[in-house]
């Protein structure tokens, strides 16, 4: 039996620790659900975003990593308008930001230089002066064979729960060009905010 103090003592140390673990459960509830703050690695988004930036990412509504599946849960539809900035896993599952260029069910196409949605050019004020779009002959070489990822042609319509996405710094970005058309399966969470 323990002295009446040594008793307390106990009890208030259980008691902190499990507010201690209810606050750290709460931490990770809301990254993994709600928001999440990502460092920029690379400069594929230049000039809007840079090497070392950090954003918070709006996380709910996208699909969420289960890792004892193979696949991925999604409890809700997220919400992507046309030019968001939108955190997803490539095929090696690293994490990358990227532009929303193209939306499911668009008609796109690459041709002098510029995007074209739906048959009218893309208006990109954010890249920087004198970018020129192109295809890459990359994606030609993947095995898109047992892939999530769609391979992109210079033209073509975006299936159903498919994302065209493009960083800003065109010439040094790994992104739909090379990936393919990106799976919202794939897809992690929007930019909402940058430090």
């Amino acid at each position: 039996m323990f002295p009446p103090s040594s008793s307390k003592k106990i009890k208030k140390y259980l008691r902190i620790t499990l507010s201690l673990l209810v606050f750290v459960g709460f931490l990770i509830f809301l990254r993994t659900f709600f928001f999440q703050v990502y460092s920029i690695q690379g400069n594929s988004m230049f000039p809007t975003l840079q090497h070392g930036d950090l954003v918070l990412v709006k996380k709910s509504g996208f699909p969420v990593p289960v890792p004892w599946k193979q696949a991925d849960w999604a409890y809700a539809e997220p919400e992507i308008q046309k030019l968001d900035l939108i955190l997803f896993q490539d095929k090696e599952n690293n994490n990358l930001v990227k532009r929303a260029i193209g939306l499911p069910g668009e008609f796109y196409s690459i041709e002098s230089g510029r995007v074209l949605i739906d048959s009218q050019m893309l208006e990109e004020r954010y890249l920087p002066y004198g970018t020129n779009t192109e295809i890459s002959n990359t994606s030609v070489l993947l095995d898109f064979s047992n892939s999530p990822y769609l391979p992109m042609n210079p033209k073509g319509r975006i299936p159903p729960n498919y994302f065209l996405l493009l960083g800003d710094n065109r010439e040094f970005s790994t992104d739909s060009r090379v990936l393919g058309l990106i799976p919202v399966e794939k897809l992690r969470g929007k930019v909402v905010f940058k430090f």
